[in-house]
Formats: structure tokens, C-alpha cells, sequence
């Protein structure tokens, strides 16, 4: 493509002279800043590539003093400055799915609240029936059902103790990502360095 044409949606070569001009100013200014940020985008990649390479490689030299061999993905752990005024954090986060046990769980759950339901709390009956309930995507909160497990329910058949076993074999992960954070402290506030663009 010629400097003296600029493409047009519809992929035809289109002649300056016969373009606003300021079309053409806004053409050059969208396309040069898109490869900045391009550019920009490559380089905050290759820093965090190195960062948490390098941070891995503090803890590799951590886990070799204590002669303790470290596996899988590390991560949930907070390293701070000798003088504790910055620090950095690497976290975990794990996407989490449930399985078609939930399913069998959700059943002797029921069967619980068929045994109970002589004594049973209305309101109880009303917190399971919208701990299963289901999304616009057909999907159940994972947060509420792993909150059931949570509850202190003492059941002397044991369904409901069988029930959260159950729950917790149908805890599929299905994505682990890494995320590093980088932090320093400015008087007695502890500031977040902020490599995203749209919070500077």
C-alpha cells in the first residue's frame, strides 16, 4: 500500500487527495499509538516472564537450603524487602468446575431433608434449593455448594457427611493461572505498583 492510499472498510485503495484531513491525521495517529501499545505489550510480557522466572528461581534456591525439592506451580507466596517497604506476591488462582457427582450429592441431600423435614428449618430447605439453582448458562455457583461443606450439620445416618465427600470428588480443576503483584510502601500506605494501563 502506498503512502498516498489508506485502505477503506470495504478494502478499496482510497487516494489521500480524496480524504478528509483530518481522516488522514486520525488514521496516522490510531495506527502509530496501536504499535506503541504493541510494542509496549511485548516488553510488559517479557517483564513478567522474567519476573516470575526469577522468582521461581529464589525459591528453587530457597527449597536447595532446606534440601527440600519443590514441585508443580509455586505460588501463594509473599516475598518482602529487607527493610519490609516493598514486596512482591505471586498467587495462584484456580478455576474450579463440578462434576456429575454433584448430582449424586445433591440426592442425599434431599433424602436428609425428607428424613428432617419433621423438625427441619424452612429457611434451611430454602438455602439448598438455591445452592443448586442454576444459572442463565445452566451452571451451579461453585462457591455456594463448596459453602455447604462448610456448614457444622451433624447427621447420625451420616448421608449429609457422605454428601460433602461426595461434593468434594466432583471439585474438578480445569485451569491454574499465575498472577504476580508487585508492592511498596510511601509513609504508612502500602501501594500497589499498577502495570495496567486503564488504572494509571
Amino acid at each position: 500500500m502506498s503512502e498516498q492510499h489508506l485502505l477503506n472498510p470495504k478494502g478499496q485503495l482510497i487516494n489521500v487527495n480524496n480524504i478528509r484531513p483530518a481522516d488522514v491525521i486520525r488514521h496516522e495517529f490510531v495506527e502509530t499509538a496501536i504499535f506503541k501499545a504493541q510494542k509496549m505489550q511485548e516488553q510488559l510480557a517479557e517483564f513478567k516472564a522474567q519476573q516470575m522466572s526469577e522468582f521461581d528461581a529464589f525459591l528453587d534456591v530457597l527449597a536447595q537450603e532446606y534440601g527440600v525439592p519443590m514441585g508443580g506451580k509455586k505460588g501463594n507466596v509473599t516475598l518482602r524487602s529487607f527493610d519490609h517497604k516493598m514486596k512482591i506476591t505471586m498467587q495462584v488462582q484456580e478455576s474450579i468446575e463440578l462434576g456429575p457427582e454433584l448430582l449424586i450429592a445433591k440426592e442425599l441431600i434431599d433424602k436428609c431433608l425428607n428424613e428432617w423435614s419433621e423438625n427441619a428449618n424452612e429457611n434451611l430447605k430454602l438455602i439448598i434449593e438455591q445452592t443448586f439453582a442454576t444459572d442463565k448458562k445452566g451452571k451451579v455457583s461453585v462457591q455456594k455448594v463448596l459453602g455447604l461443606r462448610r456448614l457444622k450439620i451433624t447427621d447420625e445416618s451420616g448421608k449429609w457427611q457422605r454428601a460433602m465427600e461426595i461434593i468434594a470428588d466432583a471439585i474438578q480443576i480445569i485451569d491454574s493461572s499465575r498472577f504476580i503483584r508487585f508492592y511498596r510502601t510511601s509513609g504508612e500506605h502500602e501501594q500497589a505498583i499498577a502495570l495496567d494501563i486503564a488504572k494509571l
